[in-house]
């Protein structure tokens, strides 16, 4: 009846209108509907710094461990250079501890301890002297006083250089050699530390991929976290397609799929990555007869594009294998 009105009201007009309608629907693909999307991600900095020079434009295709961009580093690198300094010194005194002492120390201390045993002597016959004398009155006690101290001093300065010519000949204890060792770990670790940190100033790329941002130029100060490069994985798209919950019996995760475009009739691999544990499109507590009909499920299906013909936000048309 509409149709007889609108006819008799404007005759020239609904023919070319319905004819267009038609054709505008008839070149629909087939398919549950969504749009591209590229699964994006920013690649930040790990080091603060000013930023001496970014390696990447807009468009540029990277390579996995591709410098992209590199911060001021003549600090962290002196840093480092005196770590290694550090961990030489460490390794020298181990090295010293390990071999023990030199044949011509041991050789220095054995000619001093017999120089000791020859003092020694001549201080106890010199006390035997004045002992004598003493007791026949041509010394007075003072000077005995003074000979025993003077042996005693001698006695004591034998023991110690025959003690330091022991531990010579023995070398160094298994305690100082532990400690020298921990000295040298200590020293690796900090070096190795500074590494890292000086690995960091060099910005590079986790994964392929195609630059689609430049988010920092050269000259600029970065933060730790600071993004450098928006990057996606332009062969492998994906598109969240939406399937009435009457038609999602049969549809799961690994399923495979084929996705066309508008701009293009050739169909393009895919497979099931994600089905939606909540529905969509309905009030959440309404489910009459007519309700239930609109109940739609998101499902995620990854698509492979390796000439990679497909652009980001563009309608994508999937079939989903049964």
């Amino acid at each position: 009846m509409i149709e007889n009105v609108v006819r008799a009201a404007f005759p020239s007009v609904f023919i070319p209108f319905f004819l267009l309608s038609c054709t505008a629907h008839k070149g629909v693909p087939e398919g549950f509907q969504g749009v591209v999307e590229y699964e994006e991600r920013v690649v930040a900095f790990e080091a603060a710094g000013r930023v001496e020079r970014v390696g990447a434009v807009r468009g540029d295709v990277l390579t996995d461990g591709q410098e992209i961009a590199r911060v001021d580093d003549s600090i962290a690198t002196l840093v480092r250079d005196a770590r290694v300094q550090d961990v030489n010194v460490a390794k020298a005194d181990l090295a010293i501890v390990k071999a023990g002492s030199r044949n011509q120390d041991v050789a220095a201390q054995a000619d001093e301890l017999k120089a000791a045993i020859a003092s020694e002597e001549l201080q106890r016959k010199a006390h035997e002297r004045i002992s004598e004398l003493t007791r026949t009155g041509s010394f007075a006690k003072a000077e005995l006083d003074k000979a025993d101290a003077d042996l005693e001093r001698a006695v004591a300065q034998r023991k110690a250089i025959a003690s330091r010519l022991s531990a010579l000949k023995q070398g160094a204890r298994p305690e100082e050699i532990s400690r020298a060792e921990v000295r040298v770990h200590q020293a690796e670790a900090a070096l190795a530390l500074e590494e890292a940190r000086l690995r960091r100033s060099v910005l590079t790329a986790k994964g392929a991929g195609v630059v689609l941002d430049v988010l920092i130029k050269a000259g600029e100060f970065a933060n730790v976290g600071a993004g450098a490069l928006t990057v996606a994985d332009t062969a492998h798209p994906f598109a969240d397609v939406f399937v009435p919950e009457k038609d999602l019996a049969g549809i799961g995760v690994g399923k495979k799929a084929h996705v066309v475009i508008d701009q293009d009739a050739r169909s393009l691999g895919a497979v099931v990555e994600h089905v939606s544990h909540t529905t969509e499109f309905t009030p959440k507590f309404v489910f009459s007869p007519e309700e239930r009909a609109h109940l739609m499920v998101r499902v995620r299906i990854r698509i492979d594009d390796p000439e990679k013909r497909l652009h980001a936000g563009v309608p994508a048309f999937a079939t989903i294998e049964r």
